[in-house]
């Protein structure tokens, strides 16, 4: 005669593994690939049987779920950039970086991977857009946070990757950001340095900026030997960063960020003048002096005591910039009783979005804005040209419209 089948409080015939405790939860026992006994707890047991399905699930495909509670999100990312030693100093720097300041601390660094969902990772990266990070900075993040995902579903640790397709989705709630600046911000912000007593030795590498393109980094680190008048070329070859390697903050130079971010960019005009500019100031000053990163000397942009800047240096000038000329554009405007014209928040990268756009309002050849831009993809390139192509169609549509009738 078969055994008395258990039940419940309530008579329901309960499976192997599931129990009933007296305070009334209900939890199942179950024995990992390892061997090792486990519990899970619920009050419903409609619920618990749900938790039931995907362990189930799991130890049938082999999927290390067990393990996998006990390794949080920060457990990973350590595990991850221990391991793969392919991934160059610098890129470790700047992805240890950001784990450490959005990514340790947030809801997610302490949660276990096994609990971690696709929802989860869109919620982290929205709440950082909504903190001021650009969508840019996210693919930073993102470029260690799904590998690492990645290497947990090798391990059978985890089922699916949590990060798939997150960054899409962003792109598509995000509404393309337009962080170049239009034709006029660019006209007043270049006649504000012009003026300015206070700001008007930037004047130059800002149009050096905004007259090629180049990454800040780029720019900083550029030396004399790599302007080339003669041929009219600013050779771009190496990338100046100020991190810590594990010996402080110190300079230290590096190769491009791309594949593609060796290149020799033409050198209009304004980037000559604002070049030869900088020499004569710095031939005055008696130039870099003993100055060596990593074996390079002869640096173009020197602050006032001989040193070399650094990209967030850069950064908060460019933000007292635009401070101050609002102050004393809001100043005018009320004076004239007109609306002031403010300048947007600007950055480096402003800068270079704001040269590649114009680049692309003036060139139809995308392979030579890719390689002017250093671009690793031509898809990156693609979302800039479209965009400003769409525009310039309006623009067209509009001056058209008084000449050309449907009806």
């Amino acid at each position: 005669m078969a055994g008395r089948k258990r039940t419940d409080n309530r008579g329901r015939i309960l499976r192997t593994g599931e129990s009933q405790r007296k305070d009334g939860r209900y939890q199942f026992q179950y024995t990992d690939a390892a061997g090792k006994r486990h519990c899970v707890y619920d009050l419903n047991l409609l619920d618990l049987r749900e938790k039931e399905r995907v362990i189930l699930k799991d130890l049938e495909d082999g999927i290390r779920s067990g393990e996998s509670k006990k390794i949080t999100l920060n457990d990973l990312v350590e595990l991850y950039l221990e391991n793969h030693r392919n991934i160059k100093k610098v890129t470790e720097v700047s992805y240890r970086n950001a784990f450490h300041i959005h990514i340790r601390n947030s809801f997610a660094g302490e949660k276990p991977i096994s609990d971690i969902k696709n929802s989860d990772m869109l919620r982290l990266y929205n709440g950082l857009l909504d903190k001021g990070l650009s969508s840019g900075y996210l693919r930073i993040i993102n470029a260690f946070l799904h590998p690492a995902f990645e290497m947990a579903v090798n391990d059978d640790l985890i089922r699916k990757n949590p990060c798939n397709g997150v960054m899409a989705k962003l792109e598509k709630t995000e509404a393309t950001k337009r962080n170049a600046m239009t034709l006029e911000e660019q006209r007043r912000f270049m006649v504000f340095l012009s003026e300015s007593k206070r700001f008007r030795s930037y004047f130059p590498l800002f149009t050096v900026l905004l007259g090629t393109g180049m990454r800040i980094g780029e720019c900083l680190g550029l030396t004399w030997k790599e302007v080339d008048f003669e041929n009219g070329l600013v050779h771009v070859t190496h990338t100046l960063r100020y991190d810590n390697y594990g010996d402080g903050f110190i300079f230290h130079i590096s190769a491009p960020k791309t594949q593609g971010g060796k290149r020799s960019i033409p050198m209009i005009s304004d980037v000559r003048e604002a070049f030869l500019e900088i020499r004569e100031r710095n031939a005055v000053l008696g130039g870099s002096g003993n100055l060596t990163v990593d074996g390079y000397q002869d640096f173009v942009f020197l602050t006032k005591s001989r040193n070399l800047y650094t990209a967030r240096c850069i950064e908060t000038m460019l933000r007292r910039m635009v401070q101050c000329h609002n102050e004393q554009e809001r100043k005018l405007a009320r004076e004239e009783k007109r609306e002031p014209f403010l300048l947007p928040h600007l950055t480096p990268h402003v800068m270079r979005h704001t040269f590649c756009t114009r680049f692309c309002e003036n060139e139809t050849n995308v392979r030579v804005i890719q390689e002017i831009m250093g671009h690793s993809s031509i898809h990156i390139t693609m979302n800039v040209y479209s965009h400003v192509t769409v525009d310039k169609a309006k623009e067209c549509m509009e001056s058209m419209e008084k000449k050309m009738k449907v009806f």
